[in-house]
């Protein structure tokens, strides 16, 4: 049993006063548990709006749902002129980002896995290593090879920024926006 890992052991973390986020292979008794601990969510944006097929979408964070090994962020759909009421019929409510970590058993380098659903839709699927290397797995916007009709899913510019600002909160990342040409609204990604 003294091999056996505790199923949270890879995840735990501390979280410092500038509020960067600090895997934590060494499991102590005063660790912070970066998923099970509410307070990094303050780090995510309360609202993210994207550009759909040309027209804006905004989300509000709704459900944190917190696992062993991911983090499951729910936005829910929100009026965007104060003339709008109640649901934005024939679009989804949901917008969702699953993140799950992994560790690199030979850097002990966290690797985040992000997940971005629309509705029922996989929008986009990439993973982040630090300090800023992306890979995109899938992605259903300009040039996508998964949808080639080049319509538009895209985190407008300050929701994207916003999403940065928040994987930048994990030790090591210093990501750009250059990085996330794929899922900002400029037709600039050319997939490899």
């Amino acid at each position: 049993m003294k091999y056996l890992k505790r199923f949270n052991e890879d995840i735990e973390a501390t979280i410092d006063s500038n509020g960067i986020i600090k895997p934590n292979h060494n499991v102590k008794s005063d660790v912070i548990n970066t998923i099970y601990d509410k307070r990094w969510e303050s780090q995510l944006p309360s609202f993210i709006t994207i550009n759909y097929h040309g027209k804006l979408y905004k989300f509000k964070r709704d459900n944190i749902m917190l696992h062993s090994d991911m983090v499951q962020i729910t936005y829910a759909s929100t009026p965007i002129d104060s003339e709008e009421s109640g649901e934005i019929w024939g679009t989804p409510d949901t917008l969702e980002f699953d993140i799950y970590f992994t560790k690199d058993s030979e850097n002990n380098k966290v690797r985040l896995t992000v997940d971005i659903t629309y509705g029922d839709s996989m929008a986009c699927e990439f993973s982040v290593e630090a300090p800023n290397k992306v890979k995109v797995v899938e992605y259903t916007s300009y040039h996508s090879k998964f949808d080639p009709s080049n319509t538009v899913f895209a985190l407008v510019d300050d929701s994207l920024h916003s999403f940065i600002n928040f994987l930048n909160r994990f030790e090591g990342m210093k990501l750009k926006k250059e990085d996330f040409k794929f899922l900002d609204q400029n037709d600039n990604y050319s997939p490899n």
